[in-house]
């Protein structure tokens, strides 16, 4: 009798684990895409009547384009006394040193629940110990009664990760939280690009990094990958800058200088002061001497690599840029100097002198908002396909950021229905409750349906909290120069809640 009811009770228990495993093994499913056409071409046919026509007016791209140029160069740049003073002498506790301090007790693991704590990538929790030496590190005292110096303005000379803590070392949450874990690292801010304008606010007690004020956030990168600038560097950037900028229109385009040096290979995004020369554009770019002061080289590109900007902003254009990044692999925070949702789309509007943030929800700012979340799904697609405007309307659903590129046929619908055909970078979808995900992991080009025939279970992205449709061909309601006086170092230094 005994041994029966062992023999139950070691089958219980052996059926129990069966199902742990296989439900953690369910926490990742791939997501088949063959029934939706990659090809760029079939969405964007160079037959059309307006393939080459610009989708913006002149004067509207013109004001775009002094927007861009005022946060690389302008009252927006980290090379602009009065902006870094700005950011420099915010008032307790929305200041440097009290952000960073929120940042560190953020990211340790006391007093934090199981789905709060953070792990290493060998799957062991954090140590205070580890926490507390980051901390030392930075000194956090010392980000006290900043001022602005003019020699502590540098510019990127590698592409570098741009990191929420000086640390090289993961943060993830539970691997088996469905969302969670590889490649989720919560440490990892952004990628910044070789030629970006920066401010170097503060260094770590062993110099090996440093916090830098950029055109877009502030974070912490390698300092080997900086160069300091003084005025004669940055006059002569500038100068050449305002005259003519150059954009990579081609992903990993290596640049090479006169001399045959290679410094780096430039991605989708980058974008250097330049000039059109018969023999291809020759740009800029920032090296740095023995002594890590920035000089000036300059580099020919090939036949396709870059584009003077602003590009103009037609069909044939956008679908030029998205061959070069569509179906490359999704990259949280840009990790690995691949893209997420709002680095795809921050990319691919640089070459048209398009400025976008780089967090997702404050994308949607930059142009007029529709804010369609109070209505069904079914009514937030039939508005998008009645007033989107293909390749200048952006929807954010809530930590992700989708680009509109028109209505067609769905060719997998019996009665050929028409469909909202979108391009993002999207890492993949979840039923709800989201106890799974049904990974995509990739920038597509991918419809906004009712439902996913490949499992009805997931939940739309139509069916997202928010549904919040921005024009860029338009402008936001409240004026720029009401943006532009707004400073808020949490939005800045916080990385964004992107969706998993």
């Amino acid at each position: 009798m005994f041994t029966v009811k062992r023999f139950f009770i070691r089958s219980a228990l052996l059926s129990i684990l069966a199902s742990h495993a296989l439900a953690n093994e369910e926490l990742i499913s791939v997501f088949p895409l063959e029934r939706y056409d990659q090809s760029v071409a079939r969405w964007v046919k160079p037959g059309n009547a307006d393939y080459d026509s610009p989708l913006l007016s002149a004067e509207t791209q013109r004001k775009r384009m002094e927007i861009y140029e005022n946060h690389w160069f302008g009252a927006q740049s980290p090379w602009n006394e009065a902006y870094v003073t700005k950011i420099l002498r915010q008032a307790a506790p929305d200041d440097l040193k009290s952000t960073e301090l929120e940042l560190i007790k953020m990211f340790g693991n006391q007093g934090k629940s199981d789905e709060q704590r953070g792990y290493a990538e060998n799957f062991r929790p954090h140590t205070q110990e580890w926490i507390e030496n980051i901390s030392d590190n930075i000194q956090p005292a010392r980000l006290d009664n900043l001022s602005y110096q003019t020699d502590r303005r540098a510019i990127a000379v590698d592409n570098l990760h741009a990191r929420v803590l000086p640390t090289e070392d993961v943060h993830f949450y539970s691997h088996q939280l469905a969302g969670q874990g590889y490649p989720f690292d919560n440490l990892q801010m952004s990628a910044l690009w070789a030629g970006t304008p920066l401010y170097v606010a503060a260094e770590t007690k062993d110099h090996a990094w440093s916090l830098v004020i950029t055109p877009d956030y502030i974070a912490w990168v390698k300092s080997n990958g900086i160069a300091r600038t003084d005025d004669s560097f940055i006059n002569t950037w500038c100068a050449a800058a305002k005259r003519h900028l150059a954009a990579i229109t081609r992903t990993r385009a290596s640049v090479r200088d006169t001399n045959g040096q290679y410094h780096f290979s430039a991605y989708v995004g980058s974008v250097f002061p330049a000039s059109d020369t018969p023999a291809g554009i020759k740009i800029m770019v920032a090296a740095a001497d023995a002594d890590r002061r920035a000089v000036i080289k300059h580099a020919v590109l090939e036949q396709g690599d870059a584009a003077m900007m602003p590009l103009a902003a037609s069909p044939r254009h956008f679908a030029q840029i998205m061959r070069t990044m569509i179906n490359r692999p999704y990259g949280w925070g840009s990790m690995y100097f691949y893209n997420d949702c709002s680095a795809e789309l921050k990319s691919l509007f640089t070459p048209f002198g398009i400025w976008l943030p780089r967090h997702s929800s404050a994308q949607v700012t930059e142009g007029k908002m529709v804010d369609m979340s109070g209505v069904s799904p079914e009514q937030r697609l039939s508005y998008l396909m009645a007033n989107g405007k293909k390749f200048l309307t952006l929807i954010y659903i809530g930590g992700h950021v989708i680009l509109y590129i028109g209505s067609f046929s769905d060719p997998n619908s019996g009665n050929q229905n028409v469909m909202a055909m979108t391009y993002q970078n999207i890492w993949g979808l979840s039923p709800s409750p989201a106890t799974r995900r049904a990974v995509i992991g990739e920038s597509v080009v991918f419809p906004l349906l009712q439902r996913y025939p490949e499992d009805l279970s997931l939940v739309p992205l139509t069916a997202k909290k928010y549904f919040q449709v921005s024009y860029l061909d338009q402008w936001p309601l409240d004026s720029a120069s009401q943006r532009t006086s707004r400073v808020n170092l949490k939005d800045l230094m916080h990385p964004e809640e992107r969706m998993k």
